[in-house]
């Protein structure tokens, strides 16, 4: 059975909801809520007709729903994309060309910046805020409201070459989108700790589940 991380990450939460996923500073999302709102978050996607080798921008600091983002982009088979949340108006608007995204989830602090360059990203079908201050962009729809409107996704099969991506920072130029294979990704990083944990490598996505299970004392 070919493993991808978005099965992996679904396993874990049914073995461990209660478990905590993501903590940052005095927040902490469990593994159940982690995957429902991300399957809510999901279910707006595909609503907006976003799903297979389709594109969602993180214009978003480090956060809950960063990793949100990337997990509900995942279970649509869409590709989430890194957004460097210094990038100012010229480049933010290139790199989202680039990447022909169709939804941007982004911090309400950096919502005028997106305003600026919002005509020029026509494709664009949603624009998700997340908020972290008091400003709000009226074209945007809130994050919590998102998730509050829409009941989970239903869970899908994923296919081994569905694509991740990471934009570079631009050093040498533009940034520029590096493609993986999911399949080979999630192979690499779970065959790693496979080795160095002293065991045989993963074939199903529960395998890796029973393993957290057993680190926590699950």
């Amino acid at each position: 059975m070919a493993l991808i991380y978005t099965d992996v990450w679904e396993a874990i939460a049914d073995r461990l909801p209660d478990h905590p996923a993501v903590v940052q500073g005095d927040r902490t999302v469990t593994w159940g809520d982690y995957d429902d709102r991300a399957s809510r978050l999901a279910a707006a996607f595909s609503a907006a007709g976003i799903g297979h080798d389709r594109t969602v921008g993180m214009y978003l600091y480090n956060s809950p729903e960063y990793m949100e983002t990337q997990f509900a982009a995942f279970k649509v088979r869409a590709t989430p994309i890194n957004v460097n949340y210094r990038y100012l108006e010229d480049e933010l608007w290139y790199l989202l060309d680039n990447a022909d995204c169709e939804a941007v989830v982004f911090h309400s602090s950096l919502g005028e910046r997106l305003a600026h360059v919002a005509d020029r990203l026509p494709d664009v079908k949603l624009w998700i805020e997340v908020p972290d201050d008091d400003s709000h962009w009226d074209d945007a729809v809130r994050y919590d409201d998102v998730l509050a409107e829409h009941e989970p996704a239903p869970r899908i099969e994923r296919g081994y070459d569905d694509v991740y991506m990471l934009y570079t920072g631009g050093t040498t130029g533009m940034p520029k989108g590096v493609m993986y294979s999911m399949g080979d990704f999630t192979t690499f990083f779970l065959t790693a700790i496979a080795t160095q944990a002293g065991l045989p490598p993963f074939e199903r996505a529960e395998s890796v589940a029973d393993v957290a299970a057993a680190m926590v004392g699950g």
